[in-house]
């Protein structure tokens, strides 16, 4: 992998920025304001866009693209989609899913359409086009990537997928009582209604299935919206060369976030008394059933998976294929080589080699050779969902894992993504340990580190959902607020305290990493065996002088860490005040981040232990990463992971520049947040 393509942005922070480069906020002027009130508004109740909003719907009526083709600067995609749109779009109001090919191309060439739009009013009258006449679903796909990807909308804010489509978040008696509110007209005075929402199956007795324990976890909404917008930033269904994606680093991106995901999963397990997450064999049964209790908008209920349930036949057809592509993989990484499509051997035990695995094991546009190592990523998706085949390409009841949305929710995804990762520490297995001089830096010595009590609680929050429920009227849409009330869980923010001694004045990264240090028989872990199931919490760039070096690092500084957005109908009503005059309008130069209340593990009510490792080294030559999606970064030229991202020497990780100390996680209850101890 080429130094450039280390510059990734993952889950569990690769390298970090200085503090200046941490969600940048920044004033918005009015080309800014006027944009971002547009944006909102296409994404307002478009499932009744003739009710909400006449006159944009009318504009949006007239608007004609043939008209207009000399507006768009790649005429051949705007006939490309006229000429799919003449055949027959999937309809309105239909399911919509990524994982079916002729809804996706359908949805990409739509894309295109909003992409190569010579300006911003070209592209906001097709979207108004499109809103009025293309399904829901790929019209709020095209429009989130047309957003990303366009030069005139950097950071225009979007909406969180939860707002405008709850039944991917949301159980179906949530759903239920959020409609009878509405038919019943259960408001309140301030024009609002609050539903307390509760986990998958809460009211069923499953005491047999363990995975229930985590439902807290895994149907988090932030955690969710976090993983849809990471998906983002990278699809795999847009090539980097046409749309500007990062290819040089795009597959390791995928690996190791991934990777990193996993690792704090696992750490949820520890805390619930769960071992980590267990194998399977596609021939053998799947243990952990699932049962999303969610229903789509249309009234179709989430496919279930019985627990122990052996692949059902139907789905043989994607195993015969998903045998072949990991047996070509595995046959790819022993023999130190990738073929491409014209029969070319690329060696990837090279800088750039891992990017290489990466991308044939997501199956994306930037592949080697498609036709041969596929799309593993999408056929194990097809496989583990259970549902039933659908009859033609626009009848479909797609499962929970076939959404980049709800995906988190189902057990599956955590055992299919463990298999997939299973090839990045394949490659990895075969580079040697670093050697001392790698990683060892004398002139850097953690003096001590001391860390405030860790304290974990569960909290109530709001999400309002009614963008995404049916409505009578305008004033009904502006009027009528719909919020789900659910506990969800929190961590007291927390400070690091650094006493770090250097030889001389110079710029330094630290790393925090955090780990298990017993399993739940509470036996001590080797950290040479357990150093993979370490999750990075934090990677800081910043100078130090010297001598003794007195630092601190506040919880919510940490890079990768976003608090809670405010829903978007008080954002909306900020930009309204600020059209007027009456106040700024600040934003972030991020979309999405991951959320801070899932920094730490829940922990438990007498304390669960863990294994914080501190790592320091010099940095002399940081390097910018820019996403639109999770903002600007500067980062060190070290490795991927580094220093554990190889196997490890154990001997090689007692140096002064590294630090090993036990924390213990405790779940409290009637927490105050705001307290100080």
């Amino acid at each position: 992998m080429l130094k450039e393509s280390l510059i990734i942005f993952t889950l569990a922070a690769l390298a970090a920025a200085d503090l200046g480069f941490y969600f940048t906020e920044i004033t918005a002027d009015q080309d800014y304001i006027v944009k971002q009130k547009k944006i909102y508004q296409l994404f307002y109740h478009v499932s009744q866009s003739n009710i909400v909003n006449q006159e944009l719907f009318k504009e949006g009526q007239e608007y004609s693209i043939e008209a207009n083709i000399d507006s768009y600067t790649n005429k051949d995609a705007v006939n490309h989609f006229i000429e799919l749109y003449k055949f027959g779009f999937l309809p309105r109001g239909e399911i919509f899913s990524l994982y079916y090919p002729k809804q996706l191309e359908e949805m990409r060439s739509l894309f295109k359409l909003f992409f190569y739009s010579k300006d911003f009013e070209t592209f906001y009258k097709t979207a108004l086009w499109a809103r009025n006449n293309i399904n829901e679903g790929q019209f709020f796909c095209a429009l989130y990537q047309a957003v990303i990807r366009r030069p005139d909308t950097v950071f225009i804010q979007l909406p969180p997928p939860y707002e405008f489509y709850p039944y991917a978040f949301f159980n179906t008696e949530v759903i239920e009582a959020a409609k009878n509110a509405k038919i019943y007209n259960k408001l309140t005075e301030s024009n609002s209604y609050v539903i307390f929402g509760n986990y998958s199956g809460w009211y069923l007795h499953r005491d047999y299935d363990p995975e229930t324990k985590l439902q807290y976890f895994t149907e988090d909404i932030g955690l969710n919206a976090f993983y849809f917008f990471f998906r983002q930033d990278n699809p795999w269904w847009l090539g980097s060369d046409e749309f500007g994606l990062a290819k040089s680093y795009r597959g390791e991106e995928y690996l190791y976030s991934h990777v990193q995901l996993l690792n704090r999963y696992n750490l949820e397990r520890l805390a619930n008394g769960l071992e980590r997450v267990e194998n399977f064999l596609w021939d053998g049964q799947f243990y952990p059933g699932y049962y999303p209790t969610m229903i789509y908008h249309n009234g179709l209920p989430y496919p279930q998976r019985p627990a122990n349930s052996k692949i059902p036949e139907y789905k043989y057809k994607f195993l015969y294929r998903i045998h072949d592509l990991e047996s070509r993989i595995s046959a790819a990484i022993d023999l130190g080589y990738v073929i491409d499509a014209d029969g070319t051997h690329h060696k990837i035990y090279t800088p750039e080699g891992l990017n290489l695995i990466g991308n044939i094991i997501e199956g994306n546009m930037d592949t080697c050779n498609k036709n041969y190592y596929g799309n593993l990523d999408v056929f194990g998706r097809k496989v583990l969902g259970f549902n039933l085949e659908p009859i033609d390409p626009y009848r479909i009841t797609p499962s929970a894992i076939e959404s980049v949305a709800s995906c988190l929710r189902d057990p599956a995804f955590y055992r299919f993504y463990q298999r997939l990762m299973y090839f990045y520490y394949k490659y990895k297995a075969h580079m040697k340990p670093y050697t001392k001089e790698e990683i060892i830096f004398p002139g850097l010595k953690f003096e001590s580190i001391a860390v405030d009590k860790l304290v974990t609680y569960f909290d109530q929050f709001d999400t309002t959902i009614s963008n995404g429920l049916p409505i009578a009227s305008q004033q009904e849409a502006d009027n009528f607020l719909i919020k789900i009330r659910q506990y969800r869980l929190n961590n007291k923010h927390f400070t690091v305290h650094f006493s770090l001694n250097s030889d001389k004045a110079q710029k330094v990264a630290i790393q925090l990493f955090l780990g298990p240090k017993y399993d739940t028989h509470h036996h001590p872990l080797d950290f040479s065996k357990i150093y993979k199931s370490f999750y990075q919490l934090d990677y800081w760039i910043t100078d130090v002088n010297a001598g003794t070096n007195k630092l601190e690092r506040v919880s919510h500084d940490f890079f990768f860490a976003m608090a809670d957005r405010d829903p978007t109908e008080i954002t909306y009503k900020r930009l309204e005040k600020s059209m007027e005059g009456t106040e700024k309008f600040i934003y972030k130069q991020s979309l999405y981040g991951f959320p801070e209340r899932l920094l730490l593990p829940k922990g438990s009510r007498s304390g669960t232990v863990y294994q914080l490792f501190a790592y320091v080294s010099p940095v002399t030559n940081p390097i910018m990463y820019k996403s639109r999606v999770f903002g600007y970064y500067e980062y060190d030229q070290k490795p991927i992971g580094f220093p554990l991202d190889r196997p490890i020497y154990e001997p090689h990780f007692q140096g002064p520049n590294m630090f090993f100390k036990n924390v213990s996680i405790y779940l409290k209850f009637d927490v105050d947040p705001n307290a100080t101890t």
